[in-house]
């Protein structure tokens, strides 16, 4: 499963669970990421025991971008309480380490990785 943009692109492999996410996602409001928010919610929906989010190739995320992933990916696997959820950021990007840190608000059990 692929959602590819002007300028980013996302990629969904089913069989090891993982969702890898690059270039700048910049897109406006909730109909901006309408393609995303579809990716996530198959994502939620196929339950795998993990589901990895890959963002280190990841270089901007705005506001509307990170509530997606806020409502439509880890609110939604917290509240099926069926996958973990693992979260791969860059040191090399500062906003990762912030962003990230609020989406741990949201699933205390979110496991986050630098790399």
């Amino acid at each position: 499963m692929e959602v590819t943009g002007e300028k980013y692109n996302i990629r969904y492999d089913s069989p090891t669970g993982t969702i890898v996410c690059g270039g700048i996602m910049d897109m406006r409001g909730k109909e901006g990421y309408k393609e995303v928010a579809e990716l996530f919610e198959k994502v939620v929906n196929e339950e795998p025991e993990t589901v990895t989010l890959d963002i280190r190739k990841l270089e901007f995320l705005n506001s509307s971008g990170i509530t997606t992933i806020g409502a439509k990916l880890v609110i939604r696997l917290r509240n099926k309480k069926v996958s973990k959820l693992v979260i791969r950021c860059s040191k090399a990007y500062p906003w990762h380490e912030k962003s990230v840190k609020g989406l741990t608000k949201l699933m205390p059990a979110l496991e986050v990785r630098f790399h």
